[in-house]
């Protein structure tokens, strides 16, 4: 589901960025110079109902942008959590 979602924004242009998956949930994170394209109307809805057709049920935009090793803080948040 991943590869085809990030597939499919290389196709509208999008660079440097990554799809999480979390469960049903597809987290998108892009480079902060791309996100108010992503805000464009049209380009959303479409985003919205492609990754919709691949099978995640909500799509979000992390407003963090693009950052390597974001997965790894939901892994130390747990850690801490559990000491």
């Amino acid at each position: 589901m991943v590869d085809k979602a990030e597939e499919y924004l290389l196709k509208l242009g999008f660079i440097g960025f990554r799809v999480r998956h979390h469960g049903d949930i597809a987290r998108i994170e892009l480079n902060q110079s791309q996100i108010n394209m992503m805000l464009d109307e049209s380009i959303r809805k479409n985003v919205v109902s492609k990754l919709k057709e691949i099978g995640f049920k909500y799509v979000s935009l992390d407003l963090e942008g693009y950052r390597t090793g974001s997965m790894n803080e939901a892994v130390a948040e747990l850690i801490n959590d559990v000491r």
